[in-house]
């Protein structure tokens, strides 16, 4: 008897996005006299730099979620893995190096042990003042977890894991590597690189306003393709 193809969605886009600014009414956007009470840029040729690291023991979890701001973010899955190892570099740009010595002490890196999810998250001052925050992120973890990262800038890359991974990052790229799932990516601007293979019934979303994505997937894989270009290129 022959056997139905398998089929899989697959889908690729790139979409362009339309932003209207809208005023209230304690808001004049025609008064420019107000843009002379911004500071000047702040000179950040002096950095301080500190070590982080944590271990949390995987019981009940399925899910490491975690959300950066800047910097680069590399997980990486290990089959028979039983902890989830964080390691991150935290770095202070400013104008003095006892000024990125002090601020240092408000970046901070928070870690939460949940009933089923491991939260890793950066947390610095709402307002820098013009100084760069950077935290820099290696995670190792058991393969079979589902991965969710947040991001404003930087690298994300995403390396052996069997399970489900979404990426929402706003400036930089996203890399998947050997993943073995589902896998959602929404970026700004940048690039995307993906090496996938999808589970029966399996999805692969992409989208990225302006940049180029490129997906890998294996030679047997029946699916629904869909690609649409905005600003930037595809190569499946």
């Amino acid at each position: 008897m022959e056997s139905k193809p398998r089929i899989y969605a697959i889908m690729l886009l790139l979409t362009s996005v339309s932003l209207i600014s809208c005023s209230d009414n304690e808001t004049n956007i025609g008064n420019f006299g107000g843009f002379g009470n911004i500071p000047p840029p702040r000179n950040t040729d002096f950095e301080e730099k500190e070590s982080f690291s944590s271990d949390v023991p995987v019981v009940n979890h399925t899910q490491l979620k975690l959300v950066g701001i800047a910097g680069n973010i590399t997980v990486t899955g290990i089959s028979g893995a039983n902890s989830v190892m964080i390691e991150a570099i935290k770095r202070v740009q400013s104008d003095s190096t006892q000024d990125a010595k002090t601020q240092l002490q408000e970046l901070k890196v928070n870690v939460q042990d949940l009933a089923n999810e491991v939260r890793v998250e950066t947390i610095q001052p709402i307002d820098g003042g013009g100084r760069k925050y950077i935290v820099d992120y290696t995670v190792t973890l058991p393969s079979f977890l589902k991965i969710n990262v947040e991001s404003d800038a930087g690298i994300v890359t995403l390396d052996s894991f069997e399970n489900d991974v979404t990426v929402n990052n706003i400036s930089g790229s996203v890399i998947l590597i050997k993943i073995l799932g589902n896998a959602s990516v929404a970026l700004l601007t940048g690039t995307i690189e993906s090496d996938v293979t999808l589970p029966l019934n399996g999805t692969i979303d992409l989208r990225t306003l302006t940049g180029d994505i490129s997906l890998v997937i294996p030679v047997n894989t029946s699916a629904d393709f869909s690609a649409t270009v905005s600003i930037g290129s595809i190569n499946v």
